[in-house]
């Protein structure tokens, strides 16, 4: 992209600045050299060519300029950073996950993202979801470990949205109006201006998202639904020239209807049967009942039922809770009714409702070019999600996952005045989080699950003998985490000459973890289990530059990820705690804390008398501790509560006082066997990783400029576990395996070509192509997503009051599935032991071609 629109890497600064400001497609052919870009990753202004960082930068112009509307789109034009709605398992926008350099993570909480988003500097827990950009000046995706100046959770890397501040002087507003024939509709503006003149200024903004799905389910009913609305407010006082405060609340609502999803079976497109599959940890396995090789698309797959593969319910049945003897109370109840933390939407459909508030301070006080800074920030989210959980037209299990977010932060920060050879940072930052969430099922489930044991192909309202349904119940909420972090942190730089600078960096992080227990609305109570982890994070650069135009570097640096607990061992008794431990013989509580060791080395050049650039990164990381998943099926003992309800497997006459077990019955209610649970349990492991980046671009003429930028990753587990489907896939070791749902290349180029058309009018045209390489889905590789491009293409014409925009995203109409994602197949029922050994794909489509208008004013 443009190094001006796109503040990292991009060039055609007079052509970007033509897409976003008034006059620029004119004023692209007076000059056709790259603009300085400066941007903040080191908590201080600094040259995006001279920082020795690899990042990339999207500009305000670049936001306008490519209808950027979230991380998805500023994914692809960053290098090493993925992002797609789909995070984990499932598809929408419930659950989202910041990728960097070849890092996913398989655990679910929020807590333990690789990669962390901040606006202004605030840490934003979950902060993947809807995000309004009418109010952006910048985005700085900064990638590899950045915990000296981030601190917890940037791993992989960090996004920082920086917020621009209203002017002081003079009242100025946007307005931007978008739409296209799939009913497609984006309303955003802005206005600001000063309140006090040269003291006080205020900025508001807004945004109305209404998105119509694109696929129709076998039920009649809509899936892709999705609404936004949203309101920011930011307020700049600048009382003296030495101190300045400013003020930022942000407040969004999503209301979406069930998402655009398919569940691909193993069983029913079984490519695997028949093969020898050779192991690259060693041995081999004759796998069956799953996919090998590409996973089959849109008029390939079978579904499970019916002929859509891009399906599932959207409306919860009425009859279910009175066909298996939980009436009068209708289904739609039971999951509107649930006991929820407090201010937890409630939800009786399906779909997703979430409201996040997030609050922001920064003031800034100068004194002998000193620099004092505090920050401090508040984000509150709430969401519900209700969903179809077998992805199909069957109604075989629903749940309700509620999530609710709270965290508060601060910062204190002291800089040196940075125009002498020697420059320092100093600071401390306090962090609290309470995550509580199930994640595990949900607070509230319904399924189908095999009496007597086995499988049966019967859908839930084909009731044969052995299928029954398993009705409401309150979730452990074990999933639910609270976090607290104390970190001191500071830098040094020396310019050993001109142009040699040695810098040191690094961050003393205390963190604790405390996970499990009862939840209430006052959070966790009763039976939970705290950790507590301390490390020193450090990050060393050398910094060379020959010439004006060329700047090298190389750099070390260490990250980490909190530790986790297993709670299930924590809930575990003695019977049940030695089919575990005999499952996994160095299985544990704790886990220790993930960590990455990263050397860097990067060169960043400008020519052509600075029209045009080119940068580059390579990096080779060593990541332990990886939190992986695993499944153990589990005899579990009979409380007394679960023999006086007649719970699942404790219905007979069951002596709670010797640890009777779970038993399955026969007709009679008679025992005739163990019944067991599938229980996940979190192993730890570890993997190597190398890839690079790159991104050029320029002025080919005064008229025409292009930018494209590159990445490949290499990854490769060194010790990690995996048992998910081992009864039909025949492994669980994963040496030698590839980490999945990162594709080893991406690609990103745009080139865009403008004129004058008047005095006061320019015209442009640009295309832009995102490659999408070929992506694995689950950590055995055995079948992975094919890869796919994606065109848009845009033109219009400009002034400088308007812009007026035809455009077409997704030219070709591409469907390749856009990510996707091993699943247990739950379509079927299953007995619980046995629920995680037939697996499938569940898969998010790409949107279809659309083609749509967009108008934006300035005064």
């Amino acid at each position: 992209m443009k190094r001006n629109t796109r503040l990292s890497l991009s060039s055609a600064v007079a052509l970007t600045i033509a897409g976003a400001f008034p006059g620029a497609q004119i004023l692209a052919q007076e000059s056709a050299t790259l603009e300085e870009v400066i941007v903040t990753a080191r908590k201080r202004e600094e040259n995006l060519q001279e920082i020795p960082i690899a990042i990339t930068a999207v500009s305000a112009a670049d936001i306008l300029e490519g209808d950027v509307t979230g991380l998805e789109d500023i994914a692809a034009l960053a290098p090493g950073f993925y992002f797609f709605n789909q995070g984990g398992s499932q598809p929408g926008r419930y659950n989202t996950q910041l990728r960097f350099r070849g890092l996913n993570q398989a655990q679910f909480s929020p807590s333990f993202e690789t990669g962390a988003l901040f606006v202004d500097g605030v840490y934003v827990l979950n902060g993947g979801t809807s995000l309004s950009l009418m109010d952006i000046e910048r985005v700085e995706v900064i990638k590899g470990p950045q915990a000296a100046y981030f601190g917890r959770n940037t791993f992989g890397g960090a996004v920082n949205f920086i917020t621009r501040d209203p002017s002081m002087d003079e009242f100025s507003g946007e307005l931007s109006v978008s739409g296209t024939d799939r009913s497609r509709f984006d309303v955003s503006g802005i206005i600001e201006g000063p309140i006090i003149q040269d003291s006080l200024a205020g900025s508001l903004s807004f945004r109305m998202y209404d998105k119509e799905g694109q696929f129709t389910a076998s039920d009649g009913g809509t899936l892709g639904d999705e609404e936004t609305w949203a309101l920011n407010g930011k307020l700049v006082w600048q009382p003296t020239d030495a101190l300045t405060v400013k003020l930022r609340a942000a407040y969004t609502e999503d209301d979406d209807g069930p998402p655009a999803q398919a569940y691909i079976a193993g069983r029913t497109n079984d490519s695997c049967a028949g093969q020898t599959i050779q192991v690259k940890a060693g041995g081999t396995a004759n796998p069956y009942n799953f996919i090998c090789g590409q996973v089959p698309g849109v008029g390939q797959a079978v579904p499970v039922t019916g002929s859509k593969i891009i399906d599932g319910n959207t409306q919860l049945p009425t009859n279910l809770l009175n066909l298996f003897g939980f009436g009068p109370l209708n289904i739609q109840d039971a999951y509107a009714n649930q006991d929820l933390p407090s201010g937890v939407p409630s939800m009786g459909r399906l779909g997703l409702l979430r409201e996040t508030l997030r609050l922001s301070a920064h003031i800034t006080y100068e004194i002998n070019d000193y620099s004092i800074d505090f920050v401090a920030g508040h984000n509150d989210q709430k969401a519900n999600f209700v969903r179809d959980f077998d992805l199909s037209g069957f109604s075989n299990g629903y749940s309700s996952d509620p999530q609710s977010l709270d965290d508060t932060s601060f910062e204190l920060r002291l800089t040196s005045p940075q125009d002498g050879r020697f420059r320092w940072s100093v600071g401390v930052n306090h962090y609290e989080q309470e995550f509580t969430s199930s994640l595990a099922g949900g607070n509230f489930f319904f399924g189908c699950f095999g009496a007597q044991g086995g499988n049966t192909e019967s859908p839930c309202l084909n009731v044969g003998g052995l299928t029954v349904g398993l009705g409401p119940f309150a979730n452990s909420w074990a999933q639910s985490d609270e976090t607290e972090v104390l970190g001191f942190f500071g830098s040094v730089d020396f310019d050993i000459t001109d142009r040699l600078t040695v810098t040191f960096e690094g961050r003393q992080q205390n963190d604790s973890l405390t996970k499990g227990g009862v939840i209430s609305e006052a959070g966790l109570i009763d039976g939970s289990t705290e950790l507590e982890f301390k490390e020193f994070l450090p990050r060393a650069i050398l910094r060379y530059q020959p010439f004006d135009s060329t700047m090298l570097y190389a750099s070390y640096a260490e990250g980490i990820v909190p530790g986790d607990i297993n709670i299930e061992l924590v809930n575990a008794d003695a019977q049940e705690l030695a089919q575990y431990v005999a499952a996994f013989p160095s299985l544990g509580v704790a886990l220790p804390p993930e960590e990455i060791e990263s050397i860097e080395l990067g060169w960043k050049q400008t020519f052509a008398d600075g029209s045009a650039y080119f940068n580059a990164a390579v990096y080779f990381s060593e990541w332990t501790g990886i939190k992986g998943r695993s499944s153990v099926a589990v005899n579990e003992t009979c409380s007394s509560a679960d023999v006086a309800s007649s719970a699942p497997g404790c219905s007979y006459n069951g002596v709670v006082g010797d640890q009777t077990t779970k038993q399955l019955e026969d007709a009679n209610g008679d025992p005739t066997g163990p019944l067991k649970n599938a229980r996940n349990v979190l192993l730890d492991g570890d993997a190597d990783l190398w890839g690079y980046e790159i991104e050029i671009g320029g002025q080919i003429t005064e008229n025409w400029s292009v930018d494209f930028n590159l990445a490949y990753v290499d990854t490769e587990y060194t010790r990690y576990r995996y048992n998910f489907g081992e009864a039909r896939l025949g492994y669980s070791d994963m040496r030698g395996n590839s980490v999945p749902r990162v594709p080893e290349y991406t690609a990103f180029g745009t080139t865009t070509y403008n004129w004058s058309i008047g005095e006061d009018m320019g015209a442009f045209i640009r295309l832009d192509a995102n490659y999408f390489g070929k992506t694995f889905t689950e950590e055995r590789n055995l079948n992975y997503m094919e890869s796919y491009t994606i065109f848009n293409l845009r033109g219009g014409i400009e002034t400088e009051a308007y812009r007026l925009e035809l455009f077409v995203t997704n030219l070709t109409d591409e469907d390749a599935w856009a990510s996707g994602a091993r699943f247990s197949d739950t379509a079927f029922p299953t007995d619980f032991g046995n629920f995680f050994v037939e697996q499938g794909v569940n898969v998010s489509p790409n949107d279809k071609r659309e083609v749509g208008v967009r108008v934006q004013l300035r005064f």
